[in-house]
């Protein structure tokens, strides 16, 4: 029984140790192409508005 608690302990905390690591590494390249910023932040949230207004420009036309 102590086998087995002692596996999903250590188990369950290194896979959440991998996860949070293959995130990070994610987010930093993300960040490195330059993706879209959060829309919840001020600047992401003026490039949205800025790219829906230049699609209903160009839909208009």
């Amino acid at each position: 029984m102590d086998l087995a608690l002692g596996f999903l302990t250590f188990g369950t905390m290194g896979f959440v140790m991998v996860f949070g690591y293959l995130q990070s590494r994610a987010m930093e390249e993300r960040m490195k192409r330059g993706g879209p910023k959060s829309s919840l932040s001020r600047d992401g949230a003026a490039e949205r508005l800025a790219a829906i207004r230049a699609s209903e420009n160009t839909n208009q036309s």
